[in-house]
């Protein structure tokens, strides 16, 4: 018998098989009393019974929900690779896991999960929107725009009394005095706009928050 067939006859304890796949070891219990993991799996039987770890690993995978998963955190490791035993040599071949077949079932549950995944990112957003630190950039422009031409309608639509004031003050052509206002007025918010324009065009268009770094890693 070669080493590759020796490991691949090793077996482990159902808590080691427990460690290896990051559950406890009642978890394992309940795969086997749901049927997800097989006689063809065990060695023996009763709570002495050992589990064969290539065949153990394949049968989760493709039985277990990936909803089910998800809810764990993911956290279920199903492609781990065989314990070495306790009198095992140090250099003794491990057992490969058997592949992964990408079955129409396989295709379903990844795109189970980027559904998962995509309605996680989006309620991220609303948690951040509804705490004020996440808005979308056309809102935050149209409100701003709106701020800036209340105040300028409302100083320019002024500049009719400041002119009568004026007038009175210095007894000069009302007339006058408003064609001068209105002039220098144009002169000043022409030159605001062109430096804010100025800086916003040093702004970056987009800044990174956990919701978008979220979507890049998906």
């Amino acid at each position: 018998m070669t080493d590759a067939q020796g490991a691949a006859a090793e077996t482990v304890s159902k808590g080691e098989f427990a460690a290896l796949c990051g559950v406890s070891p009642g978890r394992v219990s309940q795969w086997i009393s749901e049927g997800k993991m097989t006689e063809e799996a065990l060695d023996g039987v009763g709570p002495r019974a050992r589990v064969r770890v290539d065949i153990a690993q394949a049968q989760l995978r493709s039985r277990i929900d990936i909803g089910q998963r998800f809810g764990n955190g993911l956290k279920t490791r199903l492609r781990a690779p065989l314990a070495r035993q306790p009198n095992e040599p140090a250099g003794a071949t491990q057992a490969p896991i058997a592949p992964l077949v990408d079955t129409v079932e396989e295709q379903i549950k990844r795109e189970k999960l980027r559904e998962i995944e995509f309605k996680n990112r989006e309620a991220l957003k609303k948690e951040l929107a509804s705490r004020g630190e996440y808005c979308r950039t056309i809102d935050v422009r149209v409100g701003y725009d709106q701020v800036a031409l209340g105040m300028v309608n409302v100083f320019e639509g002024a500049l009719t009394d400041f002119a009568q004031a004026i007038a009175a003050r210095f007894e000069v052509p009302q007339r006058d005095v408003l064609h001068l206002l209105r002039g220098e007025f144009r002169k000043v918010r022409a030159s605001a706009a062109q430096a804010a324009r100025r800086a916003g065009s040093e702004l970056p268009a987009a800044i990174e928050d956990d919701a978008s770094a979220s979507a890049e890693a998906a």
